[in-house]
């Protein structure tokens, strides 16, 4: 048994979206501020045994505000006249129709329908997807009504112009009675056999069921916090801290003992022996499923149970504290490392949760039995976390809720003997984090993606199955999980994605971005770089994402016969780049001139992404207007072929006040710099200057002669090393448009979740 999905409607973002669950484990991803932590709080206020009383009306979706409004307003002119059952009725059926609910669609096997026979449809049904929607509704509208009506116009009758009473409408009634009224009510789902959609739900309340009964949900908040308990300065406002304070100053024996504190001391210690030897048993099994998690390594200190036990234990202080040993040695848990306490701490609490569900040890008391299902959601665990933690425990974390399956442990197989083999647990993560993306499968990835309402301009949220990308056979698509897998799981949480093609753009263009483009240099923005001639693979998972995109590539002029050529007008030269053929012009059989691609405007470069608002706008190399600065001669208009000769060109009078820097350079007889100035000062005109950059960068095609070769990357990393706050390249043109346009596009889009 598993649950398959989630819908969840009017809370927050959350209009209306359906989030496919995985078998084992899902994970939330998604930009800041685009939906995950409203989908599991969502889900902690539904699936908590007493969440309900966390909704707040500031959870319900701000579109719902005025509707509801307005009907508190029907409310009121319902109250002046005789007004129909039916019309009364009416309103009801549309004020329910604003507030909270969720979807649970269950798959259940045949061997196991007697768990659920009292949410089965009909009595013929066999097996499949069940369904329940648990609402949060109002548990007698008409108590509601009239509540509001008589609270609203006892504030009327003494309103002020100057003075707003509670309640000036509905939503502010609500504000402050929301949980006076409000239950969360069970409905049965009415599920499509084939397409597993709902259809309609019940019209009546489900009595007898429980979603607990059959489902344990538990959950791991993000914020946790590992301290010393000692440390926590309320304590002593407590008065068993106040008793405790004066019992250590006035009474405890240990400090300063005299002859007759000598026995009581000593059967103390003797207790407490005891005792330590009776918890290192009993706690083994835990801290050996502890290391599993990667702690401790050959490097850091064993773990065991100290405890501490005052003279009047029983009544005042009985703490065991975890210790890390060193040899013989021992020191208290908060003299190690945050990132242990957190891991450790987290993994004693998913063992926690396991073992009570699966009723170990004092849990068989519960005389409940077993729910055929452990569901356990986690809130951000990277949260104090360093990296090799945030690996280790996504790594091991389903394997710690699932390990009671774990037959081939002798130990194990003993310990769960008695359990039913077909009960199951799932686990859903939601974080930000890339290194814990990168661990796991990528068709677990549910994507939240933010959009704009149409209607009323409110921020809103979708979310996308991310499977039906990566599970897909597809040779490119298998390829683009490959690429992400090994360079840029962070593409799931940016506002942006850049696409570039060479070591050098890499390396200047986040450059660019900090010296020219403040208000982009503060976006998360994901940078891929890969070769023209893969980057259109991407491009169904860009469309899938959403996410606004900036393609910065080149030119790449040839003739006819795809042969590289020095960019000319009136050549009928070509681009031989497959992003701008395959993509920008969707491989269009007539291939573009270079006439006409240098003259495209902004709106010609942008693709708008199916079904999404997003874009991709393509930047590469338009045509330039070189002043002669410093040099005289260098003067006209030009087309740079690649980033390089473009950058070299919008440069000139910069780099050629370099010579002094150049000095700096080790060795500076092979340095990059030094190749482009030497080329500078003894070019006549600008198209032989263009024709020695082509050169040095196109090494097989010598169209002057005693020309070495440039290498890019050499050449961006000495400008790197060479540039200071006082000295900043500036960007090509054409990158200059890209990166403008990005900004743009961004404020745009943040203007409108500000609205």
């Amino acid at each position: 048994m598993r649950i398959t999905r989630f819908n969840i409607t009017n809370f927050r973002r959350l209009l209306n979206v359906t989030i496919d669950i995985a078998d084992e484990k899902t994970i939330f991803v998604g930009s800041n501020n685009s939906g995950k932590t409203s989908a599991s709080h969502a889900l902690k206020c539904f699936l908590s045994k007493d969440g309900r009383k966390q909704i707040k009306m500031n959870d319900i979706t701000l579109i719902n505000h005025k509707e509801i409004n307005r009907i508190g307003d029907l409310w009121l002119e319902y109250d002046k006249k005789d007004i129909s059952d039916e019309d009364m009725q009416k309103s009801y059926q549309e004020f329910i129709k604003y507030f909270p609910a969720l979807d649970i669609l269950i798959d259940v096997p045949s061997d196991e329908l007697h768990h659920v026979i009292k949410i089965i449809p009909t009595l013929d049904w066999q097996a499949g997807v069940l369904g329940v929607r648990l609402c949060y509704e109002a548990n007698s509208i008409e108590e509601l009504r009239k509540t509001f009506v008589k609270e609203r116009l006892k504030a009327i009758a003494v309103q002020d112009k100057e003075v707003t009473l509670w309640p000036s409408n509905l939503v502010d009634f609500l504000s402050n009675k929301l949980n006076s009224f409000f239950i969360i009510n069970t409905y049965l789902l009415d599920i499509d056999k084939g397409s597993k959609q709902v259809r309609k739900k019940s019209d009546f309340i489900v009595q007898g069921f429980n979603i607990h009964d059959l489902v344990k949900f538990d959950f791991i908040p993000a914020q946790r916090e590992v301290s010393d308990e000692s440390d926590k300065a309320n304590d002593i406002e407590k008065p068993a801290a106040q008793i405790r304070r004066y019992y250590d100053t006035i009474i405890n024996p240990e400090k300063s003992p005299t002859n007759k504190d000598l026995e009581t001391i000593r059967a103390t210690q003797q207790s407490q022996e005891r005792f330590n030897q009776m918890l290192e048993v009993h706690l083994e099994p835990l801290f050996e499923e502890i290391k599993t998690l990667g702690y401790p390594n050959i490097a850091d200190p064993d773990i065991e149970i100290k405890t501490k036990i005052g003279i009047l234990s029983s009544y005042i202080n009985h703490s065991s504290v975890l210790n890390y040993k060193v040899d013989d040695q021992s020191l208290p848990e908060n003299y190690l490392g945050l990132g242990y306490q957190n891991i450790i701490a987290m993994t004693v609490r998913l063992i926690k949760h396991r073992d009570e569900w699966l009723r170990i040890g004092k849990s068989k008391e519960k005389e409940e039995r077993i729910e055929r299902l452990h569901f356990v959601i986690i809130e951000e665990p990277e949260a104090h976390l360093h990296v090799q933690a945030q690996q280790v425990f996504i790594n091991n974390s389903y394997n710690l809720l699932t390990r009671y399956k774990n037959i081939e442990d002798k130990v194990i197989k003993e310990r769960y003997r008695n359990l039913d083999k077909a009960l199951c647990s799932q686990m859903l993560v939601t974080t930000h984090s890339s290194h814990i993306v990168y661990e796991v499968d990528f068709a677990c990835l549910r994507y939240f993606d933010r959009f704009t309402s149409k209607d009323n301009k409110i921020p809103l949220t979708q979310v996308k199955n991310l499977s039906n990308y990566f599970d897909s056979q597809d040779v490119s698509r298998r390829f683009a999980a490959r690429y992400l897998k090994l360079h840029h799981c962070d593409i799931f949480f940016a506002d942006a994605l850049i696409i570039l093609e060479g070591k050098a753009e890499k390396l200047l263009i986040p450059q660019f971005i900090k010296d020219h483009f403040n208000e982009l240099y503060r976006r998360y923005i994901s940078y891929i770089e890969i070769e023209g001639d893969y980057v259109h693979i991407f491009r169904p998972l860009i469309e899938i994402l959403g996410i606004n995109t900036l393609i910065i590539t080149d030119l790449d002029s040839a003739d006819q016969n795809n042969k590289k050529q020095l960019p000319q007008k009136g050549k009928e030269q070509i681009s031989s780049n497959p992003v701008i053929n395959t993509w920008l012009f969707d491989n269009q059989e007539e291939k573009k001139t270079i006439d006409i691609l240098v003259k495209l405007t902004e709106k010609e470069r942008t693709k708008t992404l199916s079904s999404t608002s997003a874009e991709v706008y393509f930047a590469f190399q338009q045509e330039v207007d070189v002043k002669g600065d410093p040099n005289p001669k260098v003067i006209g208009k030009t087309i740079p072929r690649t980033f390089e000769d473009a950058l070299l060109i919008n440069n000139l009078e910069f780099i050629s006040k370099l010579a002094q820097k150049i000095k700096l350079l080790t060795p500076e007889k092979k340095s990059q710099l030094k190749k482009v100035i030497e080329d500078y000062n003894e070019s006549d005109d600008l198209t032989t200057l263009m024709k020695a950059f082509y050169t040095r960068l196109n090494p097989d095609d010598k169209l002057v002669k005693g020309k070495g070769k440039i290498t890019k990357a050499a050449l961006a990393l000495e400008l790197l090393f060479i540039c200071d706050t006082n000295c900043t390249l500036s960007p090509p043109e054409y990158i200059k448009l890209g990166l403008s346009w990005l900004e743009n596009k961004l404020k745009n889009k943040e203007s409108k979740f500000q609205e």
